[in-house]
């Protein structure tokens, strides 16, 4: 693609960001969109979502109809196990994409999920496992997209149900270090709150998970529904305690992450005022920032996915506090010697 076409694809991509960001008010003329770009969003991110972010994007009725059945089946068998492990006295919370379907979506139907992410506390997560795999869940054996395994210590291997139709991914902190250094799973599940009958974060602590998985998927594509999570939030001015996410990221060193994925939103279309007068969000640029810009308004296209060294760079650059990249760098690098397995170590493993 020419530069000039890239440029227009930019801004047309930009237009549809920005819709998200700041919807059209009730009786405003309807905007039309680039229709290969939003195309584009959907296969990110479903086309149940686009539509439900996007009302009159001109989407298929019959692809939104399908997509959102198939994550309704999903968002049902996660709060039905979501329910019996609560229903076992066990704290338990949803995070991530479930959550936000509980509460930023008109319908939780309408954010796209692949798996339950479900938050408990390590001393459970024995508990929890038994009473999973008394019922038939296993874990899966799935293998990563890396040689070294999995980096992250805060959740497995996804747990499958008989036929693998279930697909349950119990955390025991909301992401991988240094994120419970920020908030510990304590907090989240002292400051839950109930949203559309189940379990969620505080907002504050929601929009603190959602910044930790979009640096830790490196602000790529795998981040979208994610970034579509934070502008949502945003549109609700007075909802997250600024000065809250700027301690907490101090205290567990993710000013950095934190910082980007509010300019971010911010390039995207989000008033950010009032979180950059508590955050750095000012200080973020350079060339590796404007390649994720660039990316999003051009929804991604397969030329622009990020080889080794382009990863590197955000990590380093972008998505983690120097001691955080170093300290994964090193777990990768004894992961390639000894590929860390994503199943959780238990003291009873031998009794079962």
């Amino acid at each position: 693609m020419s530069d000039t076409g890239a440029d227009r694809n930019g801004r047309a991509g930009l237009r549809i960001w920005q819709a998200v960001a700041k919807p059209a008010p009730s009786g405003a003329a309807e905007t039309c969109f680039n229709r290969s770009l939003v195309r584009a969003l959907c296969d990110r991110v479903t086309p149940a979502t686009v539509a439900a972010i996007l009302p009159g994007a001109g989407i298929d009725p019959a692809a939104v109809r399908q997509s959102q059945l198939l994550n309704r089946f999903r968002h049902v068998a996660g709060r039905r196990w979501l329910a019996a492990i609560a229903d076992a006295g066990i704290p338990v919370l949803a995070i991530k994409g479930m959550a936000s379907g509980a509460w930023l979506y008109p319908q939780a139907q309408d954010r796209g999920i692949s798996d339950a992410d479900l938050l408990v506390r390590g001393s459970d997560l024995g508990t929890v496992l038994d009473l999973l795999q008394d019922n038939g869940f296993a874990f899966a054996d799935v293998p990563t997209r890396s040689r070294w395994g999995f980096v992250s210590e805060a959740s497995f291997q996804p747990l499958l149900s008989p036929g693998g139709a279930v697909n349950i991914d119990l955390h025991v902190a909301g992401d991988a270090a240094p994120f419970a250094e920020a908030l510990s799973t304590a907090d989240m599940l002292d400051a839950a709150q109930m949203a559309d009958g189940i379990g969620v974060p505080a907002p504050t602590h929601a929009f603190l998970v959602a910044a930790s998985h979009a640096a830790r998927d490196l602000f790529t594509a795998d981040a979208a529904k994610t970034v579509i999570d934070g502008l949502l939030m945003f549109r609700r001015p007075g909802l997250i305690d600024w000065s809250e996410v700027a301690c907490r990221s101090r205290q567990g060193r993710m000013t950095r992450p934190v910082s980007v994925m509010v300019a971010l939103l911010g390039r995207l279309g989000a008033d950010v005022s009032d979180a950059a007068r508590e955050l750095p969000v000012a200080g973020v640029g350079g060339g590796t920032f404007e390649r994720v810009v660039r990316d999003h308004c051009t929804m991604f296209p397969a030329s622009s996915e990020a080889g080794t060294g382009e990863r590197l760079l955000r990590q380093w650059c972008l998505a983690a506090a120097p001691s955080v990249a170093l300290r994964r760098d090193l777990r990768r690098l004894t992961g390639l010697f000894r590929p860390h397995s994503g199943l959780p170590v238990r003291p009873d493993a031998g009794a079962r």
